[in-house]
């Protein structure tokens, strides 16, 4: 996260597997059925289980963050999986996650994550019903942190994109939430620069794709969106950006969070990540509690009220630091400021 809250959220190993060739752990807030804990299944290389756990612990204090600013009704968690060979594993992966999500009963929630897909949360629905996916939906839950993201452009520009005077925009990774991104501002005329490790994906027509060696940070910018990597912007990096605000979809963009707060005493606007890419779960929220909404709603339905969420909270959060509250306040009064039941059943009302 590049800033928040300053006490930690506490999570632990709810559960855990560990053979010769595979590790699984559920790492998240002591929590049950009534809230279950909610987050996706990673599966990585790790370079042992202890690099394992601590990733898990790390990515579930993220999630916890982002819950409580949307009030999904869910607690902060994540399933991480350790294998020398992810792909050989994968027949393994879905059967003992199944075995530890039943085991819970209902207290962690899972979904995709980095080299799990959605025809691998088909298979674990088949198994258990603890999944959390769009499974058989035409919801896409990259599509909805696209959204979601869009939502807070809209709420750095103070206004919707249709009215706003197109600008010049930096898109760091061009996969299924960036590439969408790019693709509607350069509908709305903005001027886009793309980087990519597929070049394929960031030379869309409209966009100007940039080799990965090109210095992107010394361009002037109004927007720079992270949406590839974690650690994407060093010191170097940002002591260079000349850019207006930085609007990011990746997860703990900056090296350390230090370099956040850093750019903010610069001028520069930086929304915090989880206030930025919490698309996937408030659809999680919507299809968790609001099944019948859920069921009988269209993609854009679901998309729409994504980006209507996230750009409101995007704009309190603003003025509350337009008023002089630190980051961590401001994501505070956020949170406080939410309604108490699960934003998913905001969505059935609406319906």
């Amino acid at each position: 996260m590049s800033s928040g809250k300053t006490a930690a959220p506490t999570v632990s190993v709810l559960a855990e597997h560990v053979s010769d060739h595979l590790s699984v752990f559920v790492v998240a807030e002591d929590t049950d059925a009534k809230r279950p804990a909610n987050g996706g299944l990673r599966l990585l290389n790790y370079p042992s289980d202890e690099a394992c756990i601590a990733d898990g612990q790390r990515l579930a204090g993220l999630m916890t963050h982002k819950h409580d600013l949307y009030g999904t009704g869910f607690a902060g968690g994540k399933i991480v999986a350790r294998a020398a060979e992810p792909a050989a594993v994968k027949d393994e992966l879905i059967s003992v996650t199944a075995e530890l999500l039943e085991s819970l009963d209902g207290a962690m929630i899972t979904g995709c994550d980095l080299n799990t897909s959605l025809e691998d949360m088909e298979r674990l629905t088949a198994l258990t019903p603890h999944v959390l996916a769009a499974v058989g939906s035409p919801v896409d839950a990259s599509a909805a942190t696209a959204h979601g993201t869009l939502g807070a452009v809209e709420a750095v520009l103070e206004q919707a994109l249709k009215d706003a005077s197109p600008g010049r925009a930096l898109v760091h990774g061009c996969g299924a939430v960036g590439g969408t991104v790019a693709r509607d501002l350069v509908d709305h005329g903005w001027t886009v620069f793309t980087v990519d490790v597929h070049r394929e994906r960031a030379g869309f027509v409209g966009a100007t794709p940039l080799p990965l060696d090109c210095p992107w940070w010394e361009l002037k910018l109004d927007l720079l969106l992270p949406c590839s990597i974690s650690g994407l912007i060093t010191t170097e990096i940002a002591s260079a950006l000349r850019v207006k605000s930085v609007v990011p979809a990746a997860n703990a963009p900056f090296q350390t969070p230090q370099l956040a707060d850093d750019l903010r005493r610069r001028g520069i606007r930086v929304l915090p990540d989880p206030l930025v890419n919490a698309g996937a779960v408030i659809a999680d929220s919507i299809e968790r509690f609001s099944p019948e909404a859920w069921k009988h709603a269209g993609a854009e339905d679901v998309y729409a009220f994504v980006r209507s969420e996230v750009r409101q909270r995007a704009s309190d959060y603003l003025n509350q630091r337009e008023q002089g509250l630190s980051v961590g306040a401001a994501l505070e009064e956020v949170a406080a400021e939410r309604e108490r039941k699960p934003i998913g059943l905001s969505f059935g009302d609406g319906q």
